[in-house]
């Protein structure tokens, strides 16, 4: 098998691990705003909670969609055919033109990368939020 099909095939399998598990922490995150909601939690950690857990569930979904540009980009036989491939869907989706000069592989890997970094800080923040309103609510 070669390198970059490896790469992409090991990028798409990560990216679909890491989209599933943030869809899942942010329907964890909404139940639990909803069971806290008669909770004497102030109304503003409730409802920026509830933005956090919906945009991370946004971001799972981009992480899902991207992992499905990169297994729709397996089916090519060589690196440049499976980068225009990706290119031509999102552009027949509206979402991006064609580039002149496309990025390559490794780029497009650092933009995911980027991506779960955001993740990540979304989750984290949320967390915090979480936790203090439900310390709050508790008197400790």
């Amino acid at each position: 098998m070669s390198a970059w099909r490896t790469t992409m095939m090991q990028t798409a399998s990560r990216l679909r691990i890491h989209g599933a598990l943030t869809a899942a922490a942010a329907i964890a995150i909404l139940a639990t705003v909803v069971i806290i909601r008669s909770a004497p939690a102030a109304l503003e950690f409730r409802l920026t909670v509830l933005a956090c857990a919906i945009l991370m569930l946004g971001q799972g979904v981009q992480l899902l969609f991207d992992a499905a540009l990169f297994r729709l980009g397996l089916a090519s036989d060589s690196e440049e055919a499976a980068l225009l491939v990706i290119d031509r869907t999102l552009d027949a989706m509206g979402l991006r033109h064609i580039p002149a000069e496309p990025p390559a592989l490794l780029a497009r890997i650092a933009g995911t990368r980027r991506l779960l970094r955001r993740q990540y800080l979304v989750l984290g923040t949320t967390v915090a939020i979480l936790a203090f309103s439900l310390l709050e609510r508790t008197g400790t």
